[in-house]
């Protein structure tokens, strides 16, 4: 079965997450990536935890191939140049000036290719005060407003996973499947461009809009007030979340779950306004109530009265929950003298296009002859490369 993206090459610089991430996520949708990684080493997720067998490089590199090249070396920089031409897309999250300063920049590679896609992922953008700055996930949150939402500014932590830099990743190939319906009208490849703090802060679209609107900052609080969102510890220490929104009637419905209908024309909760402006109050009365029953009692409350709610899982709890088998999120992806990878799949399905089952992440520099030999470089001059340290 051909996957939606078939037939696409792309050439994967990236290292770490937000550019092996939005090139990953092009492979899930069937296109052919070729990651590029410096010989010594490779990409340096590969080194972390495992004896070099990271989890970590595993869950932004499945799919693709590896090739090996430095391209700070004039032969290495000679390889990548006729690679090119039969490439599609690019992609690399390199910090600006790197690939202008190692010659692999858009405007040295297009005349190479004019139908090349050159998707940059840059931290802080390509040009501004802030862009020579290193930036990592941390530094994306911060500047682009996630973290500010997330933490107690009197006792500010850092929480959660690496969101600006997958938020980066996956705007950078959202980007790309842009340039790709472009390119199917125009002939022609484009430069790309994308970055974290321009992403995290894209994402927090309704936030931005509605602090622009009024004035008002927003803080963690913020949201589970307005949309009248609550979780609590039950008995057994097992947390549980509900998600009132407007409907009058999963507010009723809530109050009918614990017992406690009269609560409804209590003038404290009676309207919706209400309801938001005593938010702590009603974090104590029902939180009073859940701490009396277990969670599984509350899930089968809550559901016979029709109220939106969820379990707070851990990932543990996650993949042993009927429905999370049932969607089948969790795949294994074989491999060759190696243990399998348990990981989990691209949460879209196409109807005529069938999502691919992944291959796994390629060694470093596993697919060189592949790659290199239909460029003339034989045995001997594989070998030679290699000992020049170029492959």
């Amino acid at each position: 079965m051909r996957g939606a993206l078939d037939g696409i090459r792309v050439l994967d610089l990236g290292n770490f997450i937000s550019g092996p991430y939005a090139a990953m996520l092009l492979a899930d949708m069937g296109a052919e990536v070729v990651k590029v990684e410096k010989p010594k080493g490779g990409d340096p997720f590969r080194g972390w935890d495992l004896g070099g067998d990271s989890p970590t490089f595993w869950a932004y590199n499945r799919g693709k191939k590896s090739v090996t090249l430095n391209l700070q070396t004039p032969e290495g920089r000679e390889i990548f140049y006729r690679l090119c031409p039969k490439a599609d897309v690019l992609v690399e999250n390199y910090r600006p000036g790197v690939t202008k300063k190692l010659a692999i920049d858009y405007e040295t590679l297009r005349p190479l290719n004019e139908r090349l896609i050159y998707c940059s992922i840059t931290g802080m953008g390509a040009t501004g005060p802030y862009a020579h700055r290193p930036a990592y996930d941390t530094v994306g949150q911060g500047l682009g407003g996630m973290m500010g939402l997330l933490t107690d500014r009197d006792n500010p932590r850092p929480v959660g996973p690496a969101c600006s830099d997958e938020l980066g990743g996956l705007f950078g190939a959202l980007a790309t499947l842009g340039a790709l319906c472009a390119r199917a009208q125009t002939g022609r490849g484009q430069y790309v461009t994308t970055s974290m703090v321009g992403a995290t802060l894209a994402f927090l679209n309704s936030e931005a809009t509605e602090y622009l609107a009024t004035g008002v900052i927003p803080g963690p609080t913020t949201r589970p007030r307005n949309s009248q969102t609550y979780a609590f510890a039950a008995s057994d220490g097992l947390p549980i979340a509900f998600h009132l929104s407007s409907p009058p009637k999963f507010w009723e419905g809530l109050c009918k779950a614990v017992g406690h209908p009269e609560l409804t024309d209590d003038p404290r909760f009676k309207t919706r306004p209400d309801r938001r402006h005593n938010y702590d109050e009603i974090r104590r009365t029902f939180g009073a109530f859940i701490k009396e029953k277990p969670r599984s009692y509350w899930l089968e409350r809550l559901e016979a009265e029709e109220v939106p709610h969820t379990p707070v899982y851990d990932m543990a709890e996650l993949f042993e929950d009927p429905h999370i088998k049932h969607m089948g999120v969790q795949i294994e992806i074989a491999r060759e003298k190696r243990p399998p990878i348990r990981t989990v799949r691209f949460p879209a399905d196409y109807s005529e296009t069938k999502i691919p089952h992944p291959a796994p992440p390629p060694e470093l520099g596993e697919h060189n002859i592949e790659f290199f030999q239909p460029l003339g470089c034989d045995d001997k001059a594989l070998s030679e490369l290699k000992e020049k340290g170029v492959i």
